[in-house]
């Protein structure tokens, strides 16, 4: 059931109430926007830090010692910013936060960190243990939710259940060959969704959703912590929320990594194809893993792709309910974000292949879910079925996105020849963008000139933030330094890949910038 949860997280306050009101301003950047922000700063001078509500935060998950001593140290605040920094004495959004204190008396600073999304909750990344401890022992871990997301008035209008089905019904047909009843169920699933969402939602919250005003925030939220400077470790959609602090505020950064580079350029479509082409990079590398094991389901690498498709059609055949191929094959794209995974995909493929169904949904739904030995890994930055309205909130408002559907048709037919498993379904799930009712797109490229170095970090095959946005932006920024995993999964720090972990934790630490062009080999096992 969906939630409408933003009229009971906002508060209006009256301008008499703070310390000034700002200045009206226009463009992305300006002076004006940027002394919205100051007179925000000057009035949220720190967060109120207190106990956080362990059971409500974990709801009943068992944690092994580590974990139970992190959470026991865990302090949980917000502070209270704008929805329009244009008017920074008008309607107030709560942004949550929580932080676990930095473990040596010798402390650096605090470290933001994001995992992604857009719809990622900073405050479930932080509420467990994941970095080195180097990192913890120099610095508060403070994650945060993000403007619409989780604590932070959970932006959540509209049903998708129409539209989701009719993705659901042309995820793997080939979109030059969809029929008239399904275009129009595509049509208008998008549109009821985008529509009951302008409905439902505050509009000035619609406008102000998007990723320039998330970095806003973040440089609302260093000041309270009393930073000079930032500090900021970003996965995936986490990566352009630090792009867009770059593009606002470089002299402001000590350290900033970004992990699974999203690209700032183009239409949603354009990030669609890209990813298109990434699964498929990804599928292609496990099958190459696949055919090195006994008892692997697959024959060859020209054949992997026809014999998954057989290896679900049948299942679905033979277990029936409500789960179809195309849900499967999301599940499987799931279990693509992590190399862990690989071994126990293997398994369930190979069981599924030869008859053994008993418990094969299950499995790999879990397997999607995290489970198959796995770390704790970002959240998945494509449209999701049954996802929150703050994917499209911020995707659909942070770009230029065209607004007739034959180009949604157009980039479904181009990310099918790059993945005829994957790319249709990615590109039309972004349909709701055509008839999204905000939008004011971000800078589609960021210089980053005056920042410190900004440490980039890239997986040869990366799944759904293609190495080459990595290397993209590595040649956009006037000062960054690109460390590559030569390997697949989504980002890459903090998963035990000591060649990538050393130098980046050195970094955070002591600013040792690592050195250019640093390749990691794979490691798998």
């Amino acid at each position: 059931m969906r939630r409408t949860a933003v009229p009971a997280a906002l508060a209006v306050l009256a301008c008499a109430a703070l310390a000034a009101c700002g200045a009206d301003y226009a463009g992305n950047g300006s002076s004006k926007a940027r002394a919205g922000v100051a007179d925000v700063q000057e009035r949220v001078t720190g967060v109120d830090w207190g106990e956080c509500d362990l059971q409500a935060m974990f709801q009943g998950e068992e944690l092994d010692a580590v974990a139970t001593a992190w959470a026991e140290a865990l302090e949980c605040g917000s502070i209270r910013v704008p929805v329009d920094y244009e008017d920074p004495g008008g309607l107030q959004v709560r942004l949550a936060m929580v932080r676990h204190p930095a473990t040596s008396a010798d402390r650096t600073g605090s470290l933001l960190v994001n995992p992604g999304g857009p719809g990622g909750s900073g405050i479930e990344l932080a509420q467990h243990p994941f970095l080195p401890d180097a990192v913890t022992a120099a610095f508060d871990v403070v994650g945060f939710d993000p403007r619409g997301v989780g604590q932070s008035a959970d932006l959540a209008c509209g049903s998708e259940d129409a539209f989701d089905a009719a993705v659901t019904d042309v995820y793997t047909a080939d979109p030059a060959a969809i029929t008239d009843a399904q275009t129009e169920a595509l049509k208008t699933g998008a549109q009821d969704f985008s529509g009951e969402c302008a409905q439902e939602e505050d509009p000035l919250f619609l406008d102000n959703i998007g990723t320039m005003n998330v970095a806003r925030d973040l440089e609302v939220m260093r000041a309270a912590l009393g930073d000079d400077q930032l500090t900021y470790l970003g996965y995936s959609y986490g990566t352009y929320i630090g792009q867009m602090y770059l593009y606002l505020y470089p002299h402001k950064v000590r350290a900033m990594v970004l992990d699974g580079v999203m690209r700032t350029s183009g239409s949603v479509l354009d990030v669609a194809e890209g990813q298109a082409t990434g699964f498929q990079t990804a599928w292609r590398d496990f099958a190459a893993y696949c055919l090195t094991l006994d008892g692997c389901p697959l024959t060859s690498a020209d054949t992997a792709d026809t014999e998954l498709t057989a290896i679900l059609t049948r299942a679905q055949e033979r277990v029936g309910g409500e789960l179809t191929v195309a849900d499967m094959l999301d599940m499987v794209a799931q279990s693509l974000y992590s190399e862990a995974k690989w071994p126990a995909l293997e398994t369930v493929l190979a069981g599924a292949a030869s008859g053994t169904l008993e418990q094969f949904v299950q499995d790999l739904q879990d397997l999607a879910g995290g489970a198959g030995g796995a770390a704790r890994i970002p959240p998945i930055p494509l449209p999701q079925r049954d996802s929150d309205a703050d994917f499209y909130g911020v995707q659909c408002a942070d770009r230029d996105n065209p607004g007739h559907f034959g180009a949604y048709r157009s980039s479904a037919e181009a990310a099918y020849g790059n993945s005829a498993l994957f790319g249709a379904g990615i590109s039309w799930s972004y349909l709701p963008c055509a008839t999204w009712p905000a939008d004011e797109p971000n800078p589609s490229k960021v210089d980053g000139r005056g920042a410190a170095t900004t440490v980039l970090v890239g997986n040869t095959g990366d799944p759904a933030t293609p190495y080459a946005w990595a290397q993209s932006l590595a040649e956009d920024l006037d000062d960054a330094v690109l460390v590559t995993y030569e390997g697949s999964g989504h980002t890459a720090y903090a998963l035990g890949h000591e060649c990538v972990d050393a130098p980046i934790t050195a970094y955070l630490t002591g600013l040792t910038v690592p050195q250019q062009d640093l390749r990691c080999p794979q490691e798998l096992g």
